[in-house]
């Protein structure tokens, strides 16, 4: 409370000397005051005025700021898509000037909104992000964190050994820090893997000096968490005794925290009745001093208020025509839109459906030809009585293999078997290996969540979309490593596609090229969410979100 009113006294001494930095320091001081003591509104609008000073004075390390301070307000209120935006923003600006740490802290914020958001393939890569870019920067405590959290996902998919690496390396450097606090709460992680696994007595020890250095630095939150697994470790290896004696122990130290700011808000709200009623009396003085004002002023203000109310009329009418005209347009502008979503989906089916006829004809057409041609050479070659020829015969019998396998080829990648008949994953791993398999690529493909197909056009725009992805890779990336991740979480698919290659400017991805606007039709066409990361030299990410509902 002292705090936030020696703020608002600096903010109005800043006003009148027009102190824009020092205004915009001010409005950012005061909303990470009121975040941190939960009045969110307050401190999104204190961070918003902030930027909007540091914006005016192109002031871009404090721009970054402020946006990355807007989405973690826009985080804790649950607005995820807001923060992910805000973010990005931030980022932006950190590499901009050339920022590090600002950029990996901003890549840790990320990964953390794609937690909340069951994103666990981008979540874990910015979260290798940040980590390799803390490491460049020797900065530990960074390092251990995102370890951590990158833990925290292994362990919730039941990873377990890769949780414990993680965490284990986590603990390492938090020990070499000296961090009680760090320590104690990876501990503690530590100790409900080994539980998780059955190793009932590495989960002992862990818990315990875990318990021991919260309670050594009267870190409550700390006691509270190895307390409650420990209650879990006794209650599991059967000595329920104990883990009811521990439980007690847990509600004791919990109801003691809730005590405690039980307190705080009692004095918060005798200090704020103090402060309120100081002001009240003053208040009292001064409308004794304004009532005479006010009486000579009420006539102009009347006449005022007549005018007001006046203009207000006629604007009043000026609004309601325009709002009647913007609706006409914004009806106009959707049916516009509504057409041009169902002409692209139209075109869509007509290349598929193309493309089905022309490996029919390929199929039933050319291949059956080709057959054909091989049976009767074949009865030809049984009748040739001249040897110097059977060369000639063996090549024309490769050709004529090659012409039959490139047409089988060629039919298959215009409409798969695989999907029609077995789902998405299956011909994903057909088409890969089809494409990869004697190329200089090294690929990986990683599935999740596929144990029920999604609908056929979903699966159709998605496995187009792959192909155009790897057909670009091939061609331009100059790659020699692929990674493909197709993930389903409940009623949402995140299809990944990385590559080590020599990537691409992104101010530019626009104008290369037909392909990358097909992509982006497509996945528009299935209401989905397309985002590139790339720069020359760096390789290339594609990620594709989109909901199967």
């Amino acid at each position: 409370m002292r705090a936030t009113k020696l703020l608002n006294e600096s903010l109005g001494i800043r006003e009148q000397l027009k102190d824009m930095p020092g205004i915009a320091s001010v409005y950012n001081k005061l909303g990470i005051i009121d975040q941190k003591q939960g009045r969110l509104k307050e401190a999104l609008e204190h961070q918003i005025s902030a930027l909007k000073i540091y914006e005016k004075l192109d002031q871009d390390k404090w721009i970054g700021y402020s946006l990355n301070n807007i989405a973690i307000i826009h985080q804790n209120l649950g607005n995820l898509d807001k923060a992910l935006v805000y973010h990005q923003k931030a980022l932006v600006y950190r590499i901009k000037m050339k920022d590090e740490l600002g950029e990996a802290t901003s890549y840790g914020n990320m990964a953390n909104v794609y937690v909340r958001l069951h994103d666990t393939i981008s979540a874990i890569n910015y979260y290798r992000k940040a980590i390799n870019l803390s490491g460049n920067l020797k900065n530990d405590e960074l390092i251990s964190a995102n370890l951590s959290n990158m833990a925290n996902i292994y362990l919730a998919q039941r990873n377990y050994q890769k949780a414990l690496n993680l965490y284990t390396e986590s603990l390492q450097i938090r020990e070499k820090l000296g961090d009680s606090k760090g320590i104690s709460s990876t501990l503690a992680r530590i100790g409900l893997v080994y539980t998780e696994t059955g190793q009932y007595k590495e989960a002992a020890k862990v818990l315990n000096r875990s318990l021991s250095i919260a309670k050594h630095i009267s870190v409550t939150e700390e006691e509270l968490s190895a307390l409650l697994g420990l209650a879990k470790l006794k209650a599991l290896t059967h000595q329920t005794d104990s883990s009811f004696i521990i439980m007690n122990r847990y509600i004791a130290a919990k109801d003691s925290v809730y005590d405690a700011r039980i307190k705080q808000q009692i004095l918060d709200v005798q200090s704020q009745y103090e402060t309120d009623k100081l002001e009240q009396d003053l208040e009292l003085i001064k409308k004794e001093k304004e009532n005479t004002e006010i009486k000579l002023s009420q006539r102009k203000t009347e006449f005022w208020l007549l005018v007001f109310i006046f203009i207000s009329i006629i604007g009043a009418g000026i609004f309601l025509f325009y709002r009647h005209q913007s609706r006409q347009k914004a009806t106009v502008h959707a049916e516009r839109i509504s057409e041009q979503e169902k002409r692209m989906s139209a075109v869509f089916q007509a290349q598929e459906e193309e493309r089905r006829k022309i490996a029919k004809e390929l199929h039933d057409g050319v291949g059956q030809t080709i057959s054909a041609i091989k049976m009767n050479y074949r009865s030809l070659t049984k009748n040739a009585s001249e040897k110097e020829l059977f060369p000639e015969f063996q090549k024309i019998e490769r050709m004529l293999d090659n012409a039959g396998k490139e047409v089988r080829s060629i039919s298959h990648q215009m409409i798969p078997k695989e999907l029609e008949q077995f789902g998405l994953v299956p011909a994903v791993e057909g088409m890969l290996n089809l494409n990869l398999e004697y190329s200089s690529i090294q690929y990986h493909f990683e599935h999740s969540g596929f144990e029920e197909r999604i609908s056929p056009h979903h699966e159709l725009v998605l496995f187009r979309v792959l192909q155009e992805l790897v057909s670009n890779v091939v061609k331009h990336s100059k790659a020699s490593e692929l990674n493909v991740q197709l993930l389903r979480v409940k009623s949402h698919v995140v299809l990944n596609v990385t590559d080590n290659g020599i990537g691409f400017d992104m101010e530019k991805k626009e104008k290369n090229g037909i392909g990358l606007l097909n992509i982006a039709s497509r996945v528009e066409g299935i209401k989905g969410h397309l985002h590139y990361e790339s720069a020359l030299g760096s390789g290339t990410s594609v990620t594709i979100r989109t909901s199967t509902l």
